[in-house]
């Protein structure tokens, strides 16, 4: 029998999960001796050391299985956070964490309202669990979502309403005041989910996360990520915050493990590792200013971004765009309206900044 039988009508109509350019793509380019990630959103100067010691240190223990619920962690969470253990749920990545949140709110007809573009791992998430999308598209002048729209789109069908602050793609930020008046709004029949996974490069101090809403009779989680600030993307750790009776719901669809044994210590050395998440911020501010000084030199839209990437209009064929960098080697997204990518060092922007200057003036002969 046919496998294509056997699978579900999800995994049919599931698009595959675009990470960047592809293998062969890479190979095929003539002239192109290094390869610049820069489509993933990765931290481009490492990874934490103190997160790496402690991983190795764990290696020759990788016979014995982590904590199951990360007692210690979530110990030193809570305080980073003001909250208590039990309102932490350590996972494997932020995905993992999302993919939680789904399984266990989202039945069968239950309206979801994203607020597009926003991260397509999202719609994956909630078409398997046969969730209804309902989206209220941004502003495409200041990409932040209008909240007066969001709510009128709620009805007594609506479970949930996913925003990524810092969004992703567009690097985004929602004023905080906003979002939290717009979450007092809310019926107390919808959940919030807000997605910080580049909240950790927000330069405004007196910026409000929404952690600061967490309390027993709200209905939202807030999920965050080690892969970007503390470098730890392949190590794959995550987490979610809520009040307790979420938490312990979200907890019970655990499959036993949360994580890696190596995961799981390093990132507690990660949160003690503030040199490395200094250096990291400064980096990313540098390079993002000279991203974008070469962008608004070349004349293309950008839009104010507050994480480690940009999202901009070339002012020509996004997809195009792409592949013209590829020819360089530098593989940034252009499969979003408008084309992102990812910020580098310092040194390797230099060199992006130098092909798309060779790339437009291409264009401009």
């Amino acid at each position: 029998m046919s496998a294509e039988k056997l699978v579900s009508e999800f995994v049919k109509e599931a698009p595959p999960y675009v990470v960047g350019a592809d293998e062969q793509s890479k190979t095929m380019r003539p002239g192109v001796t290094k390869l610049l990630q820069l489509a993933t959103n990765e931290n481009p100067f490492g990874t934490s050391p103190m997160a790496c010691e402690a991983m190795k240190a764990q290696a020759p223990y990788s016979n014995r299985y982590p904590d199951v619920r990360a007692q210690a962690l979530r110990i030193k969470l809570a305080a980073k956070h003001g909250l208590t253990p039990e309102e932490i749920m350590v996972t494997e990545g932020a995905t993992a964490g999302l993919g939680f949140i789904s399984e266990v709110f989202i039945h069968p007809g239950d309206e979801i309202i994203l607020t597009p573009p926003t991260y397509p791992s999202y719609y994956n998430y909630i078409k398997r669990c046969r969730g209804k999308l309902v989206e209220v598209p941004m502003s495409e002048d200041t990409l932040v979502p209008d909240f007066d729209q969001v709510l009128a789109a709620i009805t007594p069908k609506t479970k949930a309403i996913y925003l990524c602050n810092p969004n992703n793609p567009t690097g985004t930020l929602i004023d905080s005041d906003a979002l939290h008046t717009f979450q007092k709004k809310l019926p107390e029949h919808v959940l919030l989910v807000v997605d910080e996974a580049y909240i950790d490069f927000v330069e405004d101090p007196n910026y409000r996360t929404m952690v600061d809403a967490i309390c027993d009779d709200v209905n939202l989680i807030v999920v965050r990520t080690f892969s970007k600030l503390y470098g730890m993307a392949g190590a794959r750790m995550g987490y979610l915050m809520s009040n307790r009776e979420i938490v312990d719901y979200l907890q019970r669809d655990s499959t036993g493990f949360c994580c890696s044994r190596m995961g799981l210590y390093g990132a507690e050395a990660a949160l003690d590792d503030l040199e490395f998440q200094n250096m990291t911020r400064d980096g990313v501010r540098e390079s993002r200013h000279i991203l974008v000084s070469c962008m608004e030199e070349l004349g293309f839209r950008i839009w104010p971004s507050h994480a480690n990437f940009i999202y901009f209009d070339p002012m020509c064929d996004v997809q195009w765009f792409a592949d013209r960098m590829l020819d360089y080697g530098i593989i940034i997204r252009g499969n979003f309206k408008k084309n992102r990518i990812s910020l580098g060092t310092p040194e390797e922007d230099r060199f992006v900044c130098k092909a798309m200057r060779e790339i437009i003036a291409g264009i401009r002969k």
